[in-house]
């Protein structure tokens, strides 16, 4: 150390908050020099007066103080209340999977319901509907003429 500490770090040496190798230079500069170890000794003595004067003003809290401090922690140790326990529900950690189930169910559901509510119609129902079609169209070549078309009965019943 070059030159004389200052008292800040005088200080900062007494309650350890000086870095390793300002506090290594800082005492060893206080085992060379007389006047620096003084005033060393000057903060030490007047750090320990403070330290004896708090200690000795040092009064206890108030009954009705400590009572409210100790109501206060046992309330908030108590169980929580349902709107406490509701808003624990919807953390994010738990509501996003729960949304996302009821996302992916109702959609499953949904989709059932789009393949079985809609009516079917089986594939031999087109295939006479065709056939009919087919043969009632009275100009086409090979058109086999259905044998209602054929009676000479009127609507009124006349033949």
């Amino acid at each position: 150390m070059t030159s004389h500490p200052s008292q800040e770090q005088f200080i900062d040496y007494l309650h350890g908050e000086l870095a390793p190798g300002e506090d290594a230079a800082l005492a060893l500069h206080l085992e060379g020099c007389t006047s620096c170890r003084e005033s060393y000794q000057d903060e030490v003595r007047l750090s320990e007066a403070l330290g004896s004067y708090a200690r000795a003003s040092e009064r206890e809290l108030p009954p009705g103080v400590r009572a409210s401090i100790w109501s206060a922690i046992e309330s908030a140790q108590r169980e929580p209340s349902w709107t406490q326990r509701l808003a624990g529900w919807l953390r994010p950690a738990v509501a996003i999977p729960v949304a996302a189930a009821l996302v992916i169910a109702a959609f499953a559901g949904y989709g059932s319901t789009l393949h079985h509510g809609s009516p079917t119609i089986d594939a031999a129902y087109y295939l006479d509907d065709h056939a009919a079609l087919t043969s009632a169209v009275p100009f086409n070549e090979g058109t086999i003429v259905p044998t209602a078309l054929f009676t000479t009965e009127n609507a009124d019943g006349a033949q």
